[in-house]
C-alpha cells in the first residue's frame, strides 16, 4: 500500500470513529504491555525492519499475549512451481519468509509457537482468471469471457494453494 492510500484508509478509518495511527508498532509510540493481540496480516514482509516490528509487538503484548503474523510462503510447492511466474513477487514486498524462517523470527523474538499453517483467502473471479492469464494468455482470456459472460467476475471463492502461512505465537512472559 502507497503512502497515499495508507493515509486515506487511516483517515476513513478516523472518520468512522476508530482510533488509528498510520505507521509501524515502533512509530506509535504505544504504552508497554497494553495489549492482548497484536496481529500482523500481509504487512511484515512490507516492512523495512521487520525485526524490530517483532520486538516492538513482543513490547506492547501483556505477558501470555497472542502474536498473529500471516504472510506469503516463498518455500511452499507452489512458490516453487510457479518460479518467477508466481504471483506475490512484487517490487513492494521487501522481505519473504517460509515455514521454517518465519516461526523461527517469531520464536526468536520471545514467543512460543502455538500454531503455523497453510491459510486460504477468498479471491474474486475476475482477478483469478486475471491470474491465469499470466500463466497462459490463451486460457486467461477464455476464463476472463466466461466469468465476465456468466457476470461473476465481482464473486468471491475461497482458495488455499498453500502458498500463505499464518504462525500464531505467545509471548513468554
Amino acid at each position: 500500500m502507497c503512502i497515499r492510500d495508507r493515509a486515506w484508509a487511516a483517515a476513513e478509518a478516523q472518520r468512522r470513529g476508530l482510533a488509528v495511527h498510520a505507521g509501524t508498532l515502533e512509530s506509535a509510540a504505544l504504552p508497554p504491555e497494553s495489549f492482548d493481540v497484536v496481529t500482523m496480516w500481509d504487512v511484515i514482509e512490507h516492512l523495512a525492519d521487520p525485526t524490530t516490528e517483532l520486538a516492538s509487538a513482543r513490547r506492547l503484548l501483556r505477558p501470555g499475549g497472542w502474536l498473529v503474523v500471516h504472510t506469503m510462503d516463498i518455500g511452499s510447492p507452489v512458490a516453487r512451481l510457479m518460479g518467477a511466474r508466481w504471483p506475490w513477487l512484487m517490487d513492494m514486498h521487501l522481505y519473504y519468509f517460509n515455514r521454517r524462517t518465519l516461526p523461527a523470527m517469531i520464536a526468536g523474538h520471545g514467543f512460543d509457537i502455538v500454531w503455523q499453517g497453510a491459510q486460504g483467502r477468498y479471491l474474486r473471479l475476475g482477478y483469478l482468471a486475471s491470474r491465469v492469464g499470466g500463466l497462459h494468455a490463451g486460457l486467461g482470456r477464455a476464463a476472463r469471457r466466461a466469468i465476465d459472460g456468466l457476470g461473476l467476475g465481482a464473486a468471491a471463492v475461497p482458495v488455499n494453494f498453500g502458498d500463505l502461512i499464518t504462525c500464531i505465537g505467545r509471548r513468554v512472559a
